[in-house]
């Protein structure tokens, strides 16, 4: 039976060679999930025989993740801020750069939004991965998440409960702002922001994932385009909307909310690859 480290190496060779993004940690990630260990452990353990019945299961994986099937959807979990999620190909798998959006979110809320009541619209949740970690950083904050499949809302509600946030977490099913029952403070959207004509062109992985979840229209901006027509009716009047995009989307959201909102200010955001990503639509809150 091989030891810890050798399955590790060998893992990450396979991976390597079928030109797998990320394969060392993906080789990791693999083998804490069949030896059940925690990423420190995984350090400490590295002469620990793997077992006949581990190797298998990590063949099962391995077998499926080479035929490019994302790593979260064979494990059924993705990280995301600090929490694990349920994840199945009903939903979007979380990424990173949508962290950058809950910090954001976060900062606005504890520096300059924080009320009685604060009030805040999640509106696309999938997984529930923003809802989710708004609530349990923010115990005052109210939150309604939304989507328009009930296959997705039931991932949702999944992690919602096992997050014991579903006091303050409350799910919608509708049309983007429709099924909104009160004026927020603050609007987090990460929206299908990809061109249609770019679809067939995506990483492979990426093909797994749910179309509605990816297919922006023409230009990428259908949705976010509906989503600032309703926002008049349903954000506050201090309120703030947060957008995920394409940074070459940035100049066409920019005049789009200068048309919806022409008295807010527009700022821009970075993600973790410095990239423009997280556009921002300030009605009029000043926060530090």
């Amino acid at each position: 039976m091989p030891l810890l480290r050798e399955a590790v190496q060998q893992t990450h060779r396979t991976l390597e060679a079928s030109h797998i993004p990320d394969a060392r940690l993906e080789a990791e990630v693999m083998l804490m999930n069949v030896m059940r260990l925690q990423r420190h452990d995984l350090f400490s353990q590295q002469e620990t025989e793997v077992s006949a019945q581990q190797e298998q299961m990590l063949s099962q994986i391995l077998e499926r993740r080479l035929k490019r099937e994302p790593l979260a959807y064979i494990l059924q979990y993705k990280e995301f801020y600090g929490v694990n999620l349920l994840v199945n190909p009903n939903v979007l798998i979380p990424r990173p750069e949508t962290e950058c959006m809950v910090e954001h979110a976060l900062f606005m809320a504890l520096m300059g939004m924080e009320t009685p009541e604060l009030v805040i619209a999640d509106v696309g949740t999938g997984t529930g991965a923003i809802a989710v970690n708004l609530a349990l950083h923010l115990p005052a904050a109210r939150i309604h998440a939304v989507d328009v499949e009930d296959s997705v809302l039931d991932v949702a509600a999944y992690n919602i409960r096992a997050h014991n946030v579903a006091d303050r977490v409350f799910l919608g099913k509708g049309d983007l702002l429709d099924p909104i029952p009160e004026p927020v403070d603050l609007i987090l959207a990460n929206l299908p922001y990809i061109p249609a004509e770019r679809l067939p062109n995506l990483q492979p992985e990426v093909r797994w994932e749910p179309q509605l979840a990816l297919d922006g229209g023409p230009d990428g901006l259908d949705l976010i385009r509906r989503l600032l027509e309703q926002a008049p009716g349903k954000l506050k009047e201090h309120g703030i909307i947060l957008l995920e995009l394409d940074p070459e989307q940035v100049p066409a959201v920019e005049a789009l909310a200068k048309q919806v909102f022409p008295e807010a200010e527009t700022s821009v955001e970075k993600d973790l690859a410095q990239r423009d990503r997280i556009f921002v639509i300030n009605r009029g809150l000043n926060y530090c």
